[in-house]
């Protein structure tokens, strides 16, 4: 590259005099460095203004890579982080032709050319931008696409650490084979590069607020997905080859039967990270190609506790704790699985905590530990089901009893005459409203009388996706999205509407955290009467509406006008139906 002929072209566009480049090219003089940088290190021109004269010399394309500059999973997948990192680019394919292109810091390293040609056997193409914009991109997309750090040498390469002399490749052949016996697989799963690429995707799992992770075998590759603030994102995989150690490392920890693929198993392990102690779930299921695993991460500190952050409203708050506060019945909480009822619950507990009170769960599975309260996991394999386990809390003195959830009869019968002989009782039921959790007692086999008599209050919950505060900003909701609402609240189209652009801090998700919104149907003398006379579902929830009751998405579109969430994010989990307007 000519010196000369990159400072005619800064002189040229008016960057430079023609002194500050003669006296940028003294201080060149056997330094070994490019006249760009000691120009920026001078302050004569920006990295910018270098990088547009470079793409000017060399005839090649200048990015920004500004917010705007997007690019897709399948391309960041091209090239591993580290070597992103290593060479400062950034890999672009926009045709279908076999040529990728790089938007590089140094267009002339023939050495990053090389390597990614080795790597995706692809013809290189280049393209120039400063390294401040192109580090930014790799921490945005690899962060938001990849999560991990995805350094094949250092997965990969044993580092001589005593484990083997073998090449990873040749270590690894023998996981192709159809069967590998369990020491075989043990002996693996211990080896360097897997315990560090277990380690590394647990630890980038708690950072990134990960709630659960998904391993998915495929015919040729693996896809490994992060649910973060309840939606699945793809995360660049380890090679095929290693998933079977992967999976065998993870059974081994969860204290698990690393030989039975034929059948569902389930195990927990703890591990640390940051300072705190992260319980860790494990599901495994047998599919076509291997074994799916699932594990579920329970971050102790996490767990909410405080109404106000759930998603209360304060006059729900107080609603909510003078119920909380009587001596005896029922509360339920309905929703779909995961949309918060339990951690409703545990804010319940932890509001209930005192030690003059006995407070004993029965749950499936215990996922958080609350200090000060007895908790239950049932066994149903050795016979202790909800209502055994019931039966046998009841010779125990409580005074607060929270059931996981009510799943039939037993359990239903058992819950209402603990409430009736002056016990509190929290419960969960899968129902998509909080009327329908009459019907659905009713389904079970509980009398309406005793429905009427047990049953102080009812909530029902979801849980929508939080704007990014740093990239919140005005928009104009869909045009159809908007029509629905308005027809239920008129005045829906004066409002402000807010939603995130995606920046770094949310992964370009345009979202960061989720909160609930919540339907609250007290039990009044009204509602009670409707109970006992078998009044339909439509007509309870007309009343309920009457008397007071905030649907969900009256409750959802509350948070829509104050810009904590979006329009699509309320109406994706709440039904338009149901507020009393249509």
């Amino acid at each position: 590259m000519s010196s000369s002929k990159l400072g005619t072209i800064l002189i040229e566009s008016g960057k430079l005099t023609t002194e500050q480049l003669s006296l940028a090219m003294r201080k060149q003089v056997g330094t070994r460095r490019f006249l760009g940088e000691v120009l920026v290190d001078l302050g004569y021109v920006s990295a910018e203004d270098v990088a547009r004269s470079l793409s000017q010399q060399l005839d090649i394309s200048y990015y920004d890579l500004g917010d705007d500059f997007r690019i897709e999973t399948e391309e960041i997948r091209l090239i591993p982080e580290s070597v992103a990192r290593k060479f400062c680019l950034i890999p672009m394919k926009k045709d279908s032709g076999p040529t990728v292109t790089l938007i590089m810091n140094d267009p002339l390293d023939l050495d990053a050319a090389d390597t990614v040609r080795s790597l995706t056997n692809l013809e290189v193409r280049k393209a120039v931008s400063t390294r401040k914009r192109i580090l930014a991109a790799i921490d945005r997309f690899y962060r938001a696409d990849a999560h991990i750090e995805r350094n094949l040498k250092d997965i990969l390469d044993l580092e001589k650490e005593g484990s083997s002399e073998e090449s990873p490749e040749a270590l690894f052949s023998t996981l192709r084979e159809p069967n590998v016996d369990a020491d075989a697989l043990r002996m693996l799963a211990n080896e360097a590069p897997v315990v560090r690429f277990l380690n590394v995707l647990l630890l980038q799992s708690v950072r990134d607020r990960a709630s659960d992770i998904h391993f998915e075998p495929g015919e040729k590759a693996v896809t490994i997905r992060l649910r973060i603030d309840g939606a699945l994102r793809e995360i660049t995989p380890p090679p095929k080859a290693l998933y079977q150690a992967i999976v065998t490392r993870i059974k081994i920890l969860a204290n698990m039967d690393i030989a039975e693929k034929r059948l569902p198993l389930d195990g927990r392990f703890k591990f640390t990270a940051h300072g705190r102690i992260i319980d860790v779930r494990v599901s495994s299921l047998p599919e076509v190609y291997g074994e799916k695993l699932v594990l579920r991460i329970l971050d102790r500190e996490s767990l909410v506790v405080d109404m106000r952050n759930i998603g209360f409203e304060e006059d729900m708050i107080g609603r909510f704790q003078r119920v909380l506060k009587s001596p005896h019945g029922i509360i339920l909480l309905t929703g779909p699985t995961g949309s918060g009822k339990t951690t409703t619950l545990y804010a319940a507990l932890s509001y209930l905590k005192d030690p003059e009170m006995n407070i004993q769960t029965v749950e499936d599975p215990v996922e958080y530990l609350i200090d000060g309260i007895n908790q239950m996991q049932i066994r149903p394999k050795i016979g202790l089901d909800f209502g055994n386990a019931l039966r046998s809390i009841l010779r125990q003195d409580p005074d607060i009893i929270m059931i996981g959830e009510i799943r039939d009869l037993d359990t239903a019968q058992i819950a209402m005459r603990a409430s009736l002989t002056g016990h509190l009782v929290l419960s969960t039921l899968h129902t998509n409203d909080a009327p329908s959790a009459f019907s659905r007692l009713r389904d079970i086999g509980i009398e309406p009388y005793l429905i009427a008599a047990t049953v102080l209050l009812v909530l029902s919950q979801r849980l929508v996706r939080l704007n990014c505060p740093e990239c919140r900003a005005d928009v104009a909701p869909p045009a159809d999205m908007l029509r629905i609402v308005r027809s239920a609240c008129p005045e829906a189209g004066s409002w402000a509407f807010k939603a995130g652009r995606g920046c770094v801090h949310c992964g370009h998700s345009r979202y960061r955290g989720r909160t609930g919104i919540i339907e609250h149907l007290d039990m009044s003398d009204a509602v009670r009467e409707m109970i006992q006379n078998g009044t339909r579902e439509v007509a309870m929830r007309q009343k309920a509406i009457e008397l007071g009751m905030e649907t969900l998405l009256a409750s959802g579109l509350k948070k829509v006008k104050t810009g904590v969430t979006t329009l699509e994010e309320v109406l994706g989990v709440c039904p338009v139906i149901g507020t009393g307007e249509e």
